[in-house]
């Protein structure tokens, strides 16, 4: 007898707890601008053929509190800035734009305003010049990454 009532109720428990777990959290997987994302992208793209053609590479270094990066390529001139977009996988409140400036040794330098080690891509871009690498690593304090156009 327990079984034949116990099966149903548990699952009208487990329903109900499953009906308010989906009603109550917030589906951060999903970009509410997955449009606009898409069509940046393709607009966009000529940006990384930019790049490719220019042979644009970048390794950068995180610790803490700074990002540094060392860029090469067939350049006329290098741009006194660059933007850096560190975009987190699954949370757009999470994604952090950084500001980087050119130093007097031609390396590049800004302040980290991520938690290290974190999972993110790496998108480096000059919008006054028009190109754009990129990287998706696990970023951690010391290590080296390659960044070069896709």
């Amino acid at each position: 007898m327990l079984i034949v009532i116990g099966i149903p109720i548990l699952a009208v428990i487990w329903g109900s707890i499953m009906l308010t777990t989906a009603l109550k959290t917030k589906d951060s997987l999903v970009s509410d601008s997955y449009y606009k994302d898409g069509v940046s992208y393709t607009e966009n793209q000529s940006w990384d053929d930019k790049a490719r053609s220019h042979k644009i590479t970048a390794t950068a270094t995180f610790t803490a509190d700074e990002m540094r990066l060392s860029l090469e390529g067939l350049l006329d001139e290098y741009p006194n800035t660059l933007q850096v977009q560190l975009v987190h996988p699954t949370l757009e409140d999470r994604d952090v734009t950084l500001l980087l400036q050119q130093l007097a040794d031609g390396t590049y330098a800004g302040v980290n305003d991520i938690e290290l080690p974190s999972r993110r891509r790496i998108w480096v871009d000059s919008p006054e010049q028009g190109w754009r690498i990129r990287a998706y690593p696990l970023i951690e304090a010391g290590e080296v990454i390659v960044l070069k156009a896709q």
